[in-house]
């Protein structure tokens, strides 16, 4: 049979009452914060009654202290800013704690730093959506002028409320060392602080077609090599590699420009035929390290860039114009697939410059384990793949054609 104790009170004040033998003298316990221990101690009595009146009692006090901490102790929108970026944007990947700096910025710049956190109101929000979506400040919270503005869609304005969200979250279940919290609660939850979302979202995706056109005048495309100290020195660009390998693996144009020669594991093996890539966790979006198997097409580009830049160690696979030994970024990537398709006579994809390739690669990869699926891509779980897999005729044919008839058990 169970001994009996009675709770009062919310962790981590929470007060216990308890008997340590049936129908003994019963024990209050207590955590102390200080310490970090609970403190135990006699009630001198077996009265049950008293030993719940007492607890409730006890923990009413605590609460009262508790809330008289927050009064005095309250916080800055600067100061929740500095804890999440000390203790939580490290845990991030660069790519993603380079937007917590840009969007501690951006907040900061909008509501002020000074602010206190509980204070946001719907109408900070709203407004706070109304002037990101139409242009009128930038992604840095300062204001454009008029004529200079370029409107921001509703998923961008979404990822910057989500995140603020998250934040104070975040603080909300943040404890300092003498257990009280940062925040009471979220004051960005509920209703009153809806999150914009993509009535009609853009989610382009590449073809075949689309890529061999490219990819047919893309070995003409030049660039300046800059690291010779002269401008005039040029040569062909990466453009190619970059189109194969973004083509052949699914992967962000971010990670592959990141790549270095290391990553390159170039032993044939029964599991990697053509061998495989290292995807390290720090240029992953999603912050996860993985060693996925390559295709042959892939391999022929890996082999191509060994041919022309024979490299060992962590030397960069794509090597900056300006500087041998950092990697080219994806702005430039992005900028040189503009041009080839200019080359190739294509208009731009809207809203979609190498993720096209991706929801390619995802797409025609449908008829595969999902599972599998995600994890040579780089996806972190099953539902996000399925964003990335578009509706094609081809497969909706087959749906329509290969249809397995249910019929009567017999």
């Amino acid at each position: 049979m169970a001994l009996w104790q009675y709770q009062a009170g919310r962790p981590p004040h929470t007060i216990t009452v308890y008997e340590r033998k049936e129908g003994g003298t019963l024990y209050i316990r207590v955590w102390d914060a200080g310490t970090k221990r609970y403190r135990k101690s006699s009630l001198g009595h077996s009265n049950k009654k008293l030993a719940q009146d007492a607890a409730d009692a006890a923990a009413g006090k605590l609460a009262v202290r508790k809330d008289e901490q927050v009064v005095e102790r309250r916080v800055t929108l600067s100061e929740v800013f500095t804890l999440y970026l000390q203790h939580q944007t490290p845990n991030k990947s660069k790519a993603h704690q380079g937007y917590d700096k840009r969007r501690v910025e951006m907040w900061t710049r909008f509501l002020g730093g000074a602010l206190d956190p509980q204070k946001i109101t719907p109408a900070h929000w709203q407004r706070f959506i109304r002037e990101r979506s139409t242009g009128a400040i930038d992604a840095t919270g300062r204001p454009v002028q008029e004529g200079k503005r370029k409107p921001v869609r509703a998923r961008g304005v979404g990822i910057d409320c989500q995140w603020l969200h998250a934040v104070m979250q975040w603080a909300s279940e943040w404890q300092r060392e003498d257990g009280s919290y940062l925040l009471r609660s979220n004051p960005v939850r509920g209703s009153q602080f809806p999150i914009p979302t993509e009535k009609n979202p853009r989610r382009p995706i590449a073809t075949a077609d689309r890529y061999d056109a490219i990819r047919a005048v893309s070995d003409e495309h030049m660039m300046e090599l800059r690291w010779t100290g002269s401008r005039k020195n040029k040569g062909r660009s990466y453009i190619s590699e970059l189109l194969d390998i973004v083509a052949g693996t699914g992967r962000r144009i971010s990670a592959v420009c990141a790549l270095r020669f290391d990553d390159l594991r170039l032993e044939r093996t029964a599991e990697a035929p053509h061998g495989a890539i290292r995807w390290p966790a720090d240029t992953d979006k999603m912050g996860y390290e993985s060693v996925v198997p390559i295709s042959a097409g892939v391999r022929t580009a890996v082999d191509r860039i060994l041919a022309e830049r024979p490299t060992i160690g962590s030397a960069p696979v794509f090597p900056s114009p300006t500087d041998l030994s950092k990697p080219i970024d994806r702005y430039i990537a992005t900028k040189w697939l503009r041009e080839v398709e200019t080359m190739a006579g294509l208009d731009p994809l809207p809203g979609g410059a190498w993720h096209p390739y991706r929801r390619k690669w995802a797409t025609e990869r449908k008829h595969l384990p999902a599972a599998d699926v995600a994890a040579a891509g780089g996806w972190k779980c099953v539902d996000t793949l399925k964003l990335y897999q578009q509706v094609d005729a081809g497969t909706m044919l087959r749906v329509i054609d290969n249809p397995v008839e249910l019929r009567e058990a017999k």
